[in-house]
């Protein structure tokens, strides 16, 4: 099982020390991607996720997706896979759409992700808090089953956010191992981690925090039941954190994420 972690100057420079073991750089190609990109591919092969124009599965403009800029990415990144969110924004939605009228458009563009991208599609879980309704405008489609349906319909494979599955697990007032033993763990091939937290209103938040115990405890019992590729941890700090506890705190949780990875082997 290998160990992939967001690119930041943190880990950049705990990469140049040589106090962590890393087998993939998680980036997307947007921001300073480019500038950063020699840097990144110089150290670990880069685990691309995102192109930069927001894409998931309910997008309703897909044609500006550019697919042939989008495997010279992959090739160059030599990434294993590639995710998509599978979600899509109210904004998107037409007057009367169904659940069934949702279920078509998403599966139209997965099959089209699917077969113009050059690496195996996995589908990644949204959260659902008043947050992610608002500000993010997405639409709630998180009930396992419907996950499920879309993953074997389209013969996609899963990328389990495990923050996203707790806290929508929370929100919902439901058991997070409940929730997240409904979902298709079987198909998983990647697992995002972090710790998860509050908004400003008390609603639970993915903040991209660092891990607990309790996430480490989530994980290891995810990590009994599904046979992931990759574990991905998405921490670069958060608001307040100087850099000195960010690089303390990412040794930290690789190190121990290594040793959870190790385990399961």
């Amino acid at each position: 099982m290998y160990i992939a972690c967001n690119w930041s100057k943190s880990l950049e420079i705990l990469l140049e020390k040589n106090t962590i073991k890393l087998d993939y750089i998680k980036s997307g190609a947007y921001g300073n991607f480019n500038e950063e990109f020699e840097k990144m591919r110089s150290l670990h092969p880069i685990l691309l996720h995102g192109l930069g124009y927001f894409e998931c599965t309910g997008m309703n403009n897909i044609e500006i997706v550019d697919f042939d800029l989008a495997n010279k990415l992959i090739k160059d990144c030599n990434s294993p896979h590639y995710g998509l969110h599978l979600t899509l924004k109210n904004s998107d939605m037409y007057e009367g759409m169904s659940e069934e009228d949702i279920y078509k458009r998403m599966c139209k563009n997965i099959q089209l992700f699917k077969n113009s991208i050059s690496v195996p599609l996995l589908l990644e879980n949204i959260p659902d808090t008043p947050e992610d309704r608002t500000l993010y405008d997405h639409y709630p489609y998180v009930k396992p089953a419907q996950i499920d349906r879309l993953l074997s319909d389209n013969d996609v494979a899963f990328l389990l956010d495990i923050s996203h599955a707790k806290i929508t697990a929370q929100y919902h007032g439901l058991d997070v191992y409940d929730y997240i033993g409904q979902l298709p763990l079987e198909k998983i091939v990647e697992i995002h981690v972090n710790g998860s937290g509050y908004d400003k209103n008390g609603f639970p938040a993915d903040i991209h925090g660092s891990m607990k115990d309790e996430d480490y405890e989530l994980l290891e019992w995810i990590l009994k039941r599904a046979n992931p590729y990759v574990v991905s941890l998405e921490y670069i700090g958060t608001t307040g954190e100087n850099q000195q506890t960010i690089i303390h705190s990412l040794e930290k949780q690789l190190n121990k994420l290594q040793s959870i990875c190790n385990k399961k082997i």
